[in-house]
């Protein structure tokens, strides 16, 4: 019987201790910061882009509706 293949969630979460190492619950909530935070971050961004219509870094002149 062949072994199972890990999810890439599964080889995720190796390779995020395996970097991090960490100790108590705190460490590892650090590390999930570090990793999920910048991810968060950019898809925040890119909603507020497609909210607004424009990017946050435009110059220029900007469509508003006056409200």
């Amino acid at each position: 019987m062949s072994k199972k293949q890990p999810t890439r969630g599964e080889s995720l979460a190796k390779a995020i201790i395996s970097e991090y190492k960490p100790k108590t619950v705190e460490d590892m909530q650090n590390a999930l910061k570090d990793v999920f935070g910048p991810m968060f971050e950019a898809m925040l961004n890119g909603e507020m882009e497609n909210h607004l219509g424009y990017d946050n870094n435009e110059r220029g002149e900007k469509e508003t509706t006056g409200l």
